[in-house]
């Protein structure tokens, strides 16, 4: 998995972390490092960019869930936890999007995992950048 991240400032300050391969449990645990590392560092507005993401395994969906908890500044459910992480992953998408981590690009193949799981109402998704700049606002 490779990921690069950019600042944008404006309108307000986004982070855009950018990633490339497959999200899965080879590398999921890596990817919520990254997002706790961009958190701690300041970042409070998160785009992911999944363009170039071509396959979202379980273990995705769950790096994609804690990086909302973590731009909300919670802290995420141990990965580790099996279907408890699950559970509070279901509950978290009943209760509405998250206005501090948001989407960009997914492929086909990937946005139709993010639509089947429900991720879609959970995590916006744009595939406008500018529109999803705009939407930090």
């Amino acid at each position: 998995m490779e990921m690069t991240t950019r600042q944008i400032n404006d309108p307000v300050a986004v982070t855009i972390l950018a990633l490339r391969g497959e999200l899965d449990a080879t590398n999921y645990l890596d990817v919520i490092g990254r997002i706790r590392d961009l958190y701690a560092g300041g970042s409070r507005n998160l785009l992911i960019d999944l363009g170039g993401v071509t396959f979202l395994s379980s273990s995705g969906l769950v790096a994609l869930h804690s990086a909302a908890l973590v731009m909300r500044g919670e802290q995420p459910p141990d990965p580790e936890a099996g279907w408890s992480t699950f559970h509070t992953m279901a509950s978290d998408i009943e209760h509405g999007a998250s206005s501090a981590c948001k989407l960009l690009n997914p492929q086909p193949r990937v946005r139709k995992s993010l639509e089947v799981t429900g991720f879609d109402a959970y995590l916006p998704i744009f595939t406008d950048l500018d529109e999803a700049l705009a939407s930090f606002a």
